[in-house]
This record gives structure tokens, sequence and C-alpha cells, in this order.
């Protein structure tokens, strides 16, 4: 089985389509085998990204390669659309991505886990709990130092949560000592795979083909975690394999950051950067309400150019109307999880803008406020895709399981 990089590519190219290497790399020998080739994408210059393989253990190799095809066949089929509108959306943070892995000498190609994490879309939710393009449940995110509250939750910043995300990598990479344990990791949560290990006899050195022995012992997702991640690698270097061209990506982000003092809401920010509220909105999607915290300074995306004139024109608002909130009055039969859903409002941002008042004691006629625009909350988030061909259990994501959260919020 010594050339089994050999069959491996034999079986993959004679499943789908002939892989085409300009060159190979080993990174790690005993953990992964990374593949540089040139693909044309797009319709531009031939660029080069890495395709993560390698798995050296005999009995597995070929359940990884089964899985694989598996995935592509997926995303051929009742899946064709998903990969795609992913990748169109990944024009919009690959730049900030790629320069984040080289920054830390990470595999380009992983680049492509908020493909299957999130189909790259920032304001992805799962029904778990877990958000943004890298699907980070709140104590991890926090445990990363990451905000997350009824105000701000940067696990929507895909600049900052993609740091965050990274960060973790390096950090389960460095703990597994190979990528294959360090992706099931980064799925299921370190403790589960220190776990199987265990079991397994607590083998050394631990590696790709480590994964490989204790996989069976995983849940479905975690076990389908890597097949689809190589299977998402593989096809956004090659949409043919799926029947389908290269769509138009979207732009890059582009923005200015300014800073500004204490609590203002988007629309009186947008007003004073002489932009739409909807600009502010998108640029900042952490801001969950559309406010900005007071007590302390915050950095604001705004539009390239809207800059100018910007901090001197909201220094010329008074402090008082920097907010604009509606108030409301409490009615018989009125409670704050009534009002708030009334609003379109998390129960935690009606609590942190009343900080006051007490549920339980509240009476009629008490005067809450409300965020002006509070309803685009609901509006800005999205169930994050779980395009399986295969049933898992739990029914969508291993997340579900109350212990599986629990490892996922822990520190790395």
């Amino acid at each position: 089985m010594d050339n089994w990089p050999t069959r491996f590519v034999v079986v993959i190219a004679a499943a789908i389509l002939t892989l085409m290497p300009a060159k190979v790399n080993i990174l790690d020998a005993d953990s992964v085998l990374a593949r540089s080739f040139r693909q044309n994408e797009d319709g531009v210059p031939p660029t080069e990204w890495t395709y993560v393989v390698g798995i050296r253990s005999p009995e597995s190799d070929g359940a990884i390669e089964e899985e694989v095809a598996r995935w592509l066949e997926h995303w051929g089929t009742k899946g064709r659309g998903l990969v795609p509108s992913g990748l169109r959306r990944m024009g919009r943070y690959e730049d900030h991505i790629d320069a984040e892995l080289a920054a830390r000498d990470l595999p380009r190609s992983l680049r492509y886990l908020p493909l299957i994490e999130a189909g790259y879309d920032h304001l992805a939710v799962s029904p778990a709990g877990a958000a943004g393009l890298w699907q980070l449940m709140p104590g991890t995110a926090r445990s990363l130092g990451l905000e997350v509250n009824s105000l701000v939750d940067q696990r929507f910043d895909a600049y900052a949560a993609t740091e965050a995300a990274l960060d973790y990598l390096v950090a389960l990479h460095d703990r597994f000592e190979c990528w294959f344990l360090a992706l099931a990791a980064y799925n299921a949560g370190p403790t589960r795979i220190e776990r199987a290990i265990r079991r397994h006899g607590g083998t050394r050195p631990r590696n790709d083909a480590l994964f490989g022995h204790i996989r069976d012992g995983l849940p479905r997702e975690t076990r389908d975690y890597v097949p689809k991640f190589l299977a998402s690698v593989r096809l956004a270097g090659d949409l043919s394999v799926a029947g389908r061209a290269a769509s138009q990506k979207d732009p890059p982000e582009r923005f200015d950051v300014v800073r500004v003092e204490g609590a203002a809401s988007a629309d009186v920010l947008a007003e004073a950067a002489g932009i739409t509220e909807d600009e502010i909105r998108t640029l900042n999607p952490h801001l969950r309400i559309g406010l900005v915290p007071a007590g302390r300074p915050t950095r604001l995306r705004v539009p390239v150019g809207a800059v100018d004139g910007f901090l001197a024109r909201l220094a010329a608002i008074p402090l008082g109307e920097r907010s604009t909130l509606r108030e409301h009055t409490v009615a018989p039969g009125e409670n704050l999880v009534r009002i708030a859903r009334h609003y379109g409002v998390p129960l935690d941002a009606l609590r942190t803008v009343n900080p006051d008042v007490q549920p339980r004691r509240m009476r009629i006629g008490t005067v809450l406020m409300i965020p002006r625009s509070a309803g685009a909350v609901a509006g800005h988030s999205i169930a994050a895709p779980n395009p399986s061909p295969i049933p898992l259990h739990p029914p969508a994501f291993s997340r579900h399981d109350r212990k599986e959260n629990d490892e996922r919020k822990e520190s790395p």
C-alpha cells in the first residue's frame, strides 16, 4: 500500500475528472499531503490552491474516497446549486481570508471551510445556535475573544470571526498534530475527539491515519466532515464535476473604518455619513439591532469615501439625539416576551436598553424604550445549509446534542 497517493488520484480521476497536478509538496509526511496545481477559475489567469488529501491508513482510504465521491455526486444532483452560490458569495471575503491564512502559514484550502459550514453566508445561523461564516457557538466565540451579547455579535463580523476561527484551527492543529483530527475537532469538539483517541488506545503518532481508525466511532456528521471538506475543495476548483460553469463572484467588500464614541443608532450614523441605513447595517452586521453600544469607542465600517465630514457632522448631533428609540407604554396583559416579539426585537436586547425594568415587577403604564428599525434583526439571519445526501443522526447537526454543544464551547 506504499503507493496509496497514486491509487487515490487514479480512483478519483476515474470516477470523476482527471486531476492535472503541477507540483507536489509534502507539508507533513505523517499527516497532510498537499497537492498544489493550477486551475483556471472564473476565466481569470490560473491561480494556485491547495488540495488537502492524505489518509495513510489502508483500512480507511477507500472509505474516504467513497464518501468524497458521494458528496460530489450529491452536489451534482440534489445539491447542485449550493456550492456555486457559496462560491459566488465567497468573492466578498476571499482576499481577507487568504491573507489571514498566509499570515498563519495555513493550507490555503481552508478557505473552503466556510463553504461547507455556512455556504459562505456571514449571516447563517444553525438551529443549534452556531453562527456566521465559521459557525461558531457562543461559548467558543467568547473564549476566542469575540463579543457575543444582545447588542453585538461578532460571529456575524466576517473579518473578526475569520481571525478567531483560524486561531482556533491553529490551536487544534497544535493539539492534534494533523489536519484531519483538527478538522474533526472543529466540528465535534476537541473533548470528543480526545475520547475517541483514548478508546482507540491513545495511538501515537497522531496523524491522518489515526482519524481513519477512530472515524467509525464518531458522530455521523463528523465522519462526513473531512470527506465533505475534501469534496468541496475538489469541486470548487472544477465546477464541471457538478455539471456547472463557474459563476460570477461577488466583488470584494471595500470600506473605510471610523471610530465612533458612545451610543448611536444606525439611522443617525447613516445620516451623518451621507449614506443609507441599509449600507451601515450591511457593513456592520455584528451590530444586532443597529445600535452602537454606549460607554466605549466602536470601530464602524462605512463605504469608501463616506468618512469625509462624517465625524464633524456626528459631533454636531447632541449626545441625547444620536440614538433613535421609540417609546412603548405597557398595556394590560403585556410582558417583555410579548412586546419583544411584537417589535421583532431580541428579548435580551429589550432588557439591555431597559436595564431598570424588572420583568416580574413591570407595571401597566411602564414606559419602555424600543430600538427603532429593530424588526430588521429577524430578517437578517438565515438558516445554515445542511445539504447532506445521507441521513444524519441527530437530524441536522451533531451540535443539536447538548453535550456536543458544550464541547464546541470549550476553549482551545
